[in-house]
């Protein structure tokens, strides 16, 4: 993994990205850091991981763009304006250890989604956002389907992704 500090021009540039991609939020977050790293990443597509003052906050995804990672929501408490669903309990262990979120494990849907768009993950108990994925179905198809893969699970609490923010 190599890890360098972005220039000016190039933090200006992911700052950009990030209005459009995770919100003018969390683009403040990147804007006011004094240090911002990225660190290139061949893994699971994903392509790159971008450190705000040491912390993981944005990783990128080939064909999905950014994601701001979840030690970044919890620390900063800013949610992306993403559509959501609502796991049951039964649901949330499995995608903890990176399962992909099956149509009958969502109990409600929250916002609007087609198939490809990033989507938030949250247990229906407490609403907490345990991952962040990409959709492999629409809203619609979802709600009238009773098997099969919704979400890909790109970003989960306790990955990788988590570990390297945790430290």
């Amino acid at each position: 993994m190599t890890r360098y500090k972005l220039s000016k021009k190039d933090k200006k540039a992911l700052v950009d990205e990030a209005v459009r991609e995770v919100g003018a939020e969390i683009a403040k977050i990147i804007d006011s850091s004094e240090d911002v790293e990225v660190a290139k990443v061949k893994y699971a597509g994903l392509t790159d991981l971008f450190f705000a003052d040491g912390v993981v906050a944005l990783a990128r995804f080939e064909n999905v763009g950014l994601i701001p990672s979840l030690y970044l929501i919890y620390k900063r408490g800013v949610v992306p304006n993403y559509p959501s669903v609502l796991v049951d309990q039964g649901a949330v262990p499995r995608i903890l250890n990176g399962a992909d979120v099956m149509v009958p494990g969502i109990k409600a849907i929250e916002g609007y989604f087609h198939v490809g768009e990033k989507v938030i993950v949250r247990e229906l108990d407490k609403g907490r956002v345990i991952a962040i994925g990409v959709s492999l179905m629409s809203k619609e198809e979802v709600e009238s389907s009773q098997k099969g893969k919704a979400i890909r699970t790109l970003h989960y609490l306790g990955d990788e992704i988590w570990e390297l923010s945790s430290r």
